[in-house]
């Protein structure tokens, strides 16, 4: 096992992540190993601020370790792991927030994304067993009788108790009792939107004809810079045959607080012949690994219907199939 000699632990400045900064420094106190604390800013102009927090943070930590703060703007688990694989670190330390069961699929968890696609171990800390081996009182105060916290049952003034309130990441509080750290959000940029439309198969298409707009959920799939798309006969078919002009959004989304989503505004064009087979075969092949084998239709081997057009199915009817040529694509994001 390669030696320790540096660790990394994330913060974002808050009582919640306090418990995984002292669990790094207790690891590279045992192992004589370089801390390194990181947080990631949501903006530049956050920067200052939390860098002058990050060292009131280190200066509260005592000697015995040299202790390097760090401070970087972007999207958190992406700039944790970049700065592990830079600084060649052997562990990275974070909290995890408490994130368990549906609550973890609900709410995201940096800590997760940063495990899956980091190189290194990453040692994930619970708030609530450091607290509570500090005497911490963790319950709710003592006016709260009004509701039952959703999340954990006990007697609240409000629906989330305000320990579940303060685990809960886009309710965060940073350090010193200011007002919430706004999530890292903006507008995607062209390579994050292409990316998005490639691992994508299904979205929403929006269309509109004689005052009436249309939207549906369909499988797509998306190859050089086209979107295509294959539907029976039927309304939308029938909206985008009359008003070609069409949207198509597509969104991938972890939690309430870490999402992208993509809107495509194009022209739909229905495809004829060899060139509907094709783009048929194109959604067949992105859809093949998500369903069971067969039960994607595949494409005749009968010659096209010239009368409608395109392809028909082997003992089914036939399938309409376009692509929508782009002319605008705008994305965006957040993530905390």
């Amino acid at each position: 096992m390669q030696p320790v000699q540096r660790i990394l632990a994330a913060t974002d400045l808050s009582e919640l992540s306090a418990a995984a900064v002292r669990v790094a420094l207790e690891q590279a106190r045992s192992w004589s190993a370089e801390l390194r604390i990181l947080h990631v800013a949501a903006s530049a102009q956050a920067q200052p601020s939390a860098a002058d927090a990050l060292r009131g943070v280190v200066a509260e930590l005592g000697d015995g370790v040299r202790i390097v703060p760090l401070v970087r703007v972007g999207s958190a688990a992406e700039e944790i792991v970049s700065c592990a694989e830079e600084d060649d670190v052997q562990l990275i330390v974070m909290g995890r927030h408490g994130h368990t069961g549906t609550t973890a699929v609900l709410m995201g968890s940096v800590a997760e994304r940063v495990a899956r696609t980091s190189s290194c171990p990453v040692l994930m800390v619970p708030p609530e067993k450091e607290a509570r081996g500090t005497g911490v009182i963790m319950g709710p105060p003592p006016y709260a009788s009004r509701f039952r916290c959703l999340r954990c049952g006990v007697r609240s003034e409000y629906q989330f108790c305000a320990a579940c309130r303060a685990q809960f990441r886009m309710f965060d509080v940073r350090a010193g009792g200011g007002p919430p750290e706004a999530p890292a959000a903006g507008p995607l940029s062209p390579e994050r939107i292409e990316a998005l439309l490639e691992r994508g198969a299904f979205g929403r298409l929006g269309c509109h004809a004689e005052g009436r707009t249309y939207v549906v959920p369909m499988s797509y799939a998306y190859e050089k810079g086209r979107l295509y798309l294959r539907s029976a006969e039927g309304t939308k078919v029938r909206m985008m045959r009359k008003n070609p002009e069409v949207c198509f959004q597509v969104d991938h989304i972890q939690s309430l607080a870490d999402w992208e989503s993509v809107i495509v505004f194009g022209v739909f064009r229905e495809l004829t012949a060899q060139e509907a087979v094709e783009g048929l075969r194109r959604i067949h092949d992105r859809l093949a690994s998500l369903a069971e084998e067969d039960a994607w239709p595949r494409p005749s081997e009968a010659s096209a219907d010239d009368r409608l057009g395109h392809r028909a199915y082997v003992g089914a009817r036939g399938a309409v199939v376009g692509c929508i040529e782009p002319v605008e694509k705008t994305g965006r994001y957040q993530m905390r």
